[in-house]
């Protein structure tokens, strides 16, 4: 049965990064037939003035509310996948704005998908990942990445697995889930609510999001021959660390009723950035 793939992405400036993934996409083995771009106060980006456009896929580029203190990752997301869902994709490929996707990423999570619709195992909503490979710094800016050698140049992130082409692992460390590269079908993200919008800025809104699919009974399954690469960009500073790991544990423990536990959070709290309490909870400053 055909299927109509989407590919959604999000950003704000980086632009050298996302030509770079309509890059990837035009060398892939299957191309989308929709590339979602949401633009989070980025007025280039809003007005046109990038050369997204192509004739081999429908792009669709809108704005959503943004706050530049701290970027909507979750809210532009969901607006993806329903502007996606909207022109009749029923394969939703997430990928973030400085992710160039592997030749087989799109066929490789379409395969994923469709396999599970025949077979209905694993039981959903099931959540496809690939590993993400981290590329070096460009050489040459002005060449851009060599497209076809870009597993030759780049090295695997921790925890992710070494799985042959079409080899699926489902993945039972929830911390591991990143919102870098994932797909699913449309009514599997439908089933999830998607994204918590409550969460401003990146941190734990993608695991939350692991959350929701396991108390969901559905799976994380990683899918080998999908991988993906990510281009360096620059860190957040200690002080913006700080304060969307406040925000986000206070957002966490309103849902979950428990304080989160994540690795980005240990690593944080071992660096001084922020403090537990006595009870082990990472407090908000009040404000002044």
């Amino acid at each position: 049965m055909p299927v109509t793939v989407a590919v959604l992405t999000m950003t704000r400036g980086h632009h050298d990064h996302l030509l770079a993934q309509v890059d990837g996409l035009s060398v892939g083995t299957m191309p989308p037939a929709l590339h979602v771009v949401i633009s989070m106060g980025d007025r280039d980006l809003t007005r046109g003035r990038l050369p997204l456009g192509t004739d081999r896929w429908q792009t669709i580029v809108k704005p959503v509310t943004t706050d530049r203190r701290a970027l909507p990752y979750a809210a532009a997301r969901n607006r993806a996948a329903e502007l996606a869902v909207e022109q009749g994709a029923d394969v939703l490929v997430f990928l973030d704005a400085a992710v160039i996707p592997g030749p087989r990423t799109l066929e490789r999570y379409v395969a994923a998908v469709t396999d599970q619709r025949e077979t209905g195992t694993p039981a959903g909503p099931v959540v496809w990942s690939s590993p993400v490979l981290r590329l070096p710094p460009l050489e040459n800016p002005a060449l851009g990445y060599p497209l076809r050698q870009m597993h030759e140049l780049s090295l695997r992130a921790p925890g992710a697995p070494a799985l042959a082409p079409g080899e699926t692992q489902v993945n039972e460390r929830l911390h591991l889930f990143t919102p870098a590269s994932f797909a699913l079908s449309a009514d599997h993200f439908h089933q999830t609510g998607g994204f918590c919008t409550d969460y401003v800025g990146p941190g734990l809104e993608a695991h939350d999001f692991a959350h929701v699919v396991d108390r969901a009974g559905g799976t994380l399954v990683w899918v080998g021959g999908a991988e993906a690469y990510r281009q360096p960009s620059e860190r957040l500073t200690p002080d913006q660390e700080a304060r969307y790991a406040r925000a986000h544990a206070a957002v966490w423990r309103e849902r979950w009723g428990a304080e989160p536990d994540h690795p980005w959070l240990s690593r944080l709290v071992g660096e001084g950035v922020v403090q537990r309490d006595a009870s082990g909870r990472i407090p908000v400053p009040a404000r002044r």
